[in-house]
């Protein structure tokens, strides 16, 4: 963190409130730009004060005597910030001037620059690149704050308070890094979710006695996940194309709509991630890119039949199962697929995997728990957001409620159970 400052000393006046004809002499302390002032108590005619030498106009005793305490505090106050910086405590135009109060207390400590590449050493480690590349982007968010807001570029952990983390918020929804796409709703709400989380660490490892962001909100708002319809998945299988690119970006989808796995480990999956049970159950046991989470799941014949279809392709160049093509290539291809197909649903690869938790599992009895293993989810909290209920749940679970109820009033009818009114 920088360690040499920007420092002045003026002395000003301020006319006073109740008479116009009298003034107050106020010291202002002025670092890195902040300024802060200091009341002198001492009362004057505006009209003696000379500005440019900071100084009361004439030769009295008592105007002496103040220009002499003007002289002396400024003499003071630079002593004190001398003091602050061999002792390398925090310097802002705040502790400059409560250490001339005789109010200072020592701030300093870690800055929040020092959390940020700490964090990234610790954490950047311990998860893959799908699982730190949202905090990479917060922790840009939050640099770029610093440099806007803080002429250092950095603020110490010990002066971050409710203002610093709302002016944050404000920052990233009025400066998006990509001038065309703005950062709002839940985006913005997963920046202050991230950088929370860094301050709450900050006080696990004793940075930080309490985290001062606490009680701030910004709550994410339900959504609920796209997926395809029974129908649209049905009508999708079905669908031939002439070009082979189309089919394989088409059979790569719906394995990933029969698995749950992710692109990324979707394009990783190798011979060794397999594994063949005497009663032909072949399992997928693959540890998730993003979370290093075990995903179990057994193969479904239809996701069996696209696997051997590219095991046994005859190319023996690749260590993968299937051909390694870039998100951004399966994603140009889904969206030809999806008007081909005449699909309504936007497809984008990660569709496929809300069509496995949903469609193809959760709606057709799968527990909850089991999808939770099989997707790879560190908190089953994750894995209850594809448990919405919708229009489809509702038709299907009220299906057949009135045929029970007619059996009902059958039952109570044949054996006189009603009462007289």
């Amino acid at each position: 963190m920088k360690t040499t400052h920007t420092f002045s000393i003026d002395f000003i006046i301020r006319r006073c409130k109740e008479d116009k004809q009298k003034a107050y002499i106020y010291a202002r302390v002025t670092v890195d730009g902040e300024p802060k002032e200091i009341s002198l108590k001492e009362r004057i005619n505006p009209i003696e004060w000379d500005n440019k030498n900071e100084v009361v106009l004439g030769k009295s005793m008592q105007v002496k005597s103040i220009n002499n305490f003007i002289e002396e505090t400024r003499f003071k106050i630079k002593e004190h910030y001398r003091a602050l910086q061999q002792k390398e405590e925090l310097i802002t135009a705040e502790t400059v001037k409560q250490s001339y109060l005789g109010k200072h207390a020592s701030l300093k400590g870690h800055s929040l620059v020092e959390l940020l590449d700490y964090y990234k050493k610790i954490w950047e480690g311990k998860l893959k690149d799908g699982g730190f590349k949202n905090y990479k982007t917060t922790i840009d968010y939050i640099r770029l704050f610093l440099v806007n807001r803080y002429a250092s570029g950095d603020v110490f952990l010990s002066q971050l308070n409710m203002q610093a983390i709302t002016e944050f918020e404000y920052y990233v929804r009025m400066t998006p890094v990509k001038k065309h796409d703005p950062c709002l709703g839940n985006g913005l709400a997963k920046h202050i979710q991230r950088f929370k989380r860094i301050i709450n660490w900050a006080v696990e490892i004793e940075w930080m006695k309490t985290n001062p962001f606490e009680k701030y909100s910004c709550p994410l708002k339900k959504s609920k996940r796209k997926k395809l319809s029974i129908q649209e998945l049905v009508a999708l299988e079905k669908k031939e194309f002439q070009d082979a690119s189309l089919n394989y970006v088409k059979d790569l989808f719906l394995y990933s709509c029969f698995t749950g796995l992710a692109f990324v480990d979707a394009m990783s999956l190798k011979e060794g991630d397999f594994e063949w049970e005497p009663n032909g159950t072949v399992w997928c046991r693959k540890y998730r890119t993003k979370s290093d989470e075990l995903s179990m799941v057994p193969l479904l014949k239809s996701a069996a039949t696209i696997l051997n279809k590219y095991r046994n392709d005859g190319d023996l160049q690749r260590d993968t199962v299937f051909p390694v093509v870039t998100n951004q290539y399966i994603n140009r291809c889904l969206r030809v697929i999806k008007e081909a197909c005449e699909i309504t649903t936007p497809m984008t690869f990660h569709i496929a995997r809300h069509t496995f938790a949903k469609t193809v599992a959760l709606k057709n009895g799968v527990p909850l728990e089991t999808v939770q293993m099989m997707m790879g989810h560190t908190k089953i909290s994750t894995t209850q957001i594809y448990a919405d209920v919708d229009e489809e749940k509702i038709s299907d679970d009220m299906n057949g409620l009135e045929d029970r109820l007619d059996k009902k009033r059958a039952i109570v009818l044949a054996h006189g159970q009603l009462k007289a009114v």
